[in-house]
């Protein structure tokens, strides 16, 4: 008889991202600060049995090539790392928009990985095991995979530390003529920052106190560091400036192209999610939403 198990897979937004300098690897430190938004995907895998290891993945037949996405490689990794060769179908039924920096298909890979771990029961993964997956996989994955609503993330992404989360409102805003390449973000940004001096700015502490604050003192303390070398700079002036007057914080997630309001003030969020439809109308795609306080 088939397994069926699922679960949400939740968008994040980086309220601040500092980038350093690139590893030998090529691979960039970061210091964040990582919450998640009550926008999700719904994965749900369906193990049809033990035998050969097989994977077939729904639902991104719009956003990737077959066999290319998380998803596979999630399912893949695990799976040789268990050697449990499953017979697997995941179905995956995607809000959180491609090349956002919400962090969807990394959201979708950690769910499989816990959706995996809870089918396997005691034959499951160690926790460094599972870890060490999740950084093959991708650098966002450790922090979904932690199951923490809110952390300050840090290293390639796998250093998570838990902070206390915020209810707070916000709207996401994505553009329809445009998204972002997340190594042609970084790319961009080595090249905007050559020959200067690049540091992490504020600790994971600072980070903290600040985010206790209320978003309205948030912009002089917090930032962004692929906003330096962002593409479609107007775009992302004349979001900037319908906030100039609003009691909140504004800025892009992740290395874009998805821009976000946060506020403590619902009026506010409401205000410029309004201001948003009438000033670009078909040219995105918005939401009107809160951060997740618990995890379902």
């Amino acid at each position: 008889m088939d397994t069926i198990l699922a679960r949400p897979a939740y968008a994040k937004v980086n309220l601040h991202l500092a980038v350093g300098q690139p590893f030998q690897d090529g691979y960039h430190p970061i210091r964040s600060l990582f919450a998640l938004v009550n926008l999700a995907d719904d994965v749900s895998i369906t193990v049809k049995g033990k035998s050969n290891f097989k994977v077939e993945v729904t639902g991104l037949e719009a956003f990737q090539l077959d066999g290319e996405d998380t998803l596979t490689k999630a399912a893949r990794l695990w799976c040789e790392r268990t050697r449990l060769p499953l017979s697997l179908h995941i179905d995956c039924k995607k809000r959180i928009p491609s090349q956002a920096g919400l962090g969807g298909g990394s959201s979708d890979a950690a769910s499989v990985l816990l959706l995996l771990q809870e089918y396997a029961g005691e034959a499951a993964l160690d926790e460094k095991s599972l870890a060490d997956i999740a950084l093959q996989v991708g650098s966002d994955v450790p922090f979904f995979l932690s199951s923490q609503s809110c952390a300050i993330v840090t290293g390639r992404g796998e250093i998570i530390t838990p902070i206390q989360q915020r209810d707070l409102a916000l709207c996401l805003v994505m553009p329809t003529s445009f998204a972002t390449s997340t190594s042609s973000a970084y790319s961009r940004l080595d090249e905007v920052r050559s020959g200067s001096l690049v540091t992490l700015g504020p600790t994971g502490e600072e980070i903290e106190e600040v985010f206790k604050k209320s978003p309205a003192v948030w912009k002089s303390l917090l930032y962004n560091d692929f906003q330096q070398g962002v593409e479609h700079q107007d775009f992302y002036g004349q979001l900037g400036q319908l906030c100039s007057t609003s009691h909140g914080y504004c800025g892009l997630t992740g290395s874009g192209a998805c821009w976000f309001f946060v506020s403590d003030d619902t009026k506010q969020v409401q205000a410029v999610y309004d201001e948003v439809q009438m000033r670009f109308g078909a040219g995105v795609m918005s939401w009107k939403t809160g951060l997740v306080m618990k995890i379902r």
